[in-house]
């Protein structure tokens, strides 16, 4: 049983690892999996820096460094926040929700496509299994 679940465990990470290295120019440079996730987070929340560092459970200053990189490819900016101006609100731009949108369109599409190899059944049986661990 336990090497059965060790090859799971290292089939999902196989897994996760191809769906991570599927990134998107931002301005010349790569987007990496975190300026993706902190983009998403951004775009819900129009967070605080301090927010975005606990979200993604790093250190302030590299959170800054990270959103200096959308910053300077122009997906993000900053803004007062209206409550109290001392406080200042990373807030997602149109460009970069355009950015995001066309990412998560062109990440669904290879999905599909890695799952199209999966029978109907097996497609019924993984939606099955993800359900049940998701729950």
């Amino acid at each position: 049983m336990s090497s059965r679940v060790d090859h799971i465990i290292s089939l999902i990470f196989a897994t996760r690892k191809m769906m991570h290295e599927q990134k998107e120019s931002c301005r010349g440079r790569n987007c990496s999996f975190l300026h993706l996730i902190s983009l998403g987070y951004i775009q819900q929340k129009s967070p605080l820096m301090k927010e975005i560092a606990d979200f993604l459970g790093v250190a302030p200053p590299s959170a800054t460094s990270l959103v200096g990189t959308l910053i300077k490819s122009e997906l993000v900016h900053r803004e007062a926040d209206a409550d109290d101006r001392r406080n200042v609100r990373i807030v997602i731009s149109k460009k970069g929700e355009k950015f995001l949108e066309g990412h998560k369109e062109n990440m669904a599409e290879k999905m599909r496509k890695n799952l199209s190899k999966l029978s109907a059944t097996e497609q019924q049986q993984l939606e099955k299994i993800l359900e049940k661990i998701s729950a």
